[in-house]
């Protein structure tokens, strides 16, 4: 049965979609990964896996009634609300139109029989999270990615309240601490920012990586965490068969 793992922020601007998509190419390399962009106000997975329009526009992603992803490797497909509409236009609907949206598209994406369900969910703790997490059936973990800023880290800890409330009871499997520090042509680093507070120690929750300022985002290296990901659910044992 397929793994549903959300990458999820308390707040937009802390990379959020840039992990999901470096996660989910790092858990491609050993399982079959279904990427979904749930991400209402920014859907921007393709863009960052480097899809043109014109790719998206040569190939089918939907009949009237159901959705198609896009294939991008051999392990790893995608789907993103930017395949519905013209490019650079917002999804300029109400809130009970854009949950619809999102109910649809966890229902009706045609995947090929993934492993990993990996979701870039909107950020925050409002409705449209709310939403996915009532349509999926069962989400076996959620990934926080967040920063050292106090006004990042206070709402990572309202989403993570939400989360693990007892409504919804989402395991959180670890914390992404993004942006933690820049790193120079020399090779030495700062700290991004310097408040002299540990995202671990805060949360009380496992740093599954701390991830440097890149402009070169090949340069991340996600598979430490991806492995770890995989452990806690269940799929750690299992490598796909090329």
């Amino acid at each position: 049965m397929v793994k549903t793992v959300l990458v999820a922020s308390g707040k937009g601007g802390t990379g959020k979609t840039t992990t999901t998509v470096m996660l989910g190419r790092a858990l491609s390399k050993k399982h079959k990964v279904a990427l979904l962009d749930l991400d209402m106000t920014g859907p921007n997975t393709a863009h960052i896996l480097g899809l043109s329009q014109k790719e998206v526009d040569s190939q089918k992603t939907f009949d009237g009634d159901w959705f198609y992803p896009i294939k991008y490797s051999e392990n790893l497909e995608i789907f993103s609300p930017s395949f519905l509409f013209p490019p650079n236009t917002a999804v300029a609907w109400s809130g009970d139109k854009r949950r619809e949206l999102i109910h649809e598209l966890i229902d009706k994406v045609k995947w090929n029989s993934p492993d990993i369900l990996l979701c870039d969910s909107p950020p925050g703790t409002g409705d449209e999270i709310m939403a996915v997490l009532r349509y999926i059936p069962k989400v076996d973990g959620a990934v926080i990615v967040t920063n050292a800023k106090r006004v990042s880290l206070d709402d990572a800890q309202r989403l993570i309240s939400l989360l693990t409330n007892r409504l919804y009871n989402v395991p959180v499997l670890g914390i992404i601490d993004n942006m933690s520090s820049i790193e120079f042509g020399d090779g030495t680093r700062s700290d991004l920012f310097d408040e002299g507070i540990s995202v671990g120690d805060e949360l009380g929750i496992e740093v599954l990586a701390k991830v440097p300022f890149k402009h070169d985002l090949s340069a991340l290296d996600f598979d430490g965490a991806a492995g770890v990901v995989a452990h806690r659910i269940g799929l750690n044992s299992k490598e796909v068969v090329q």
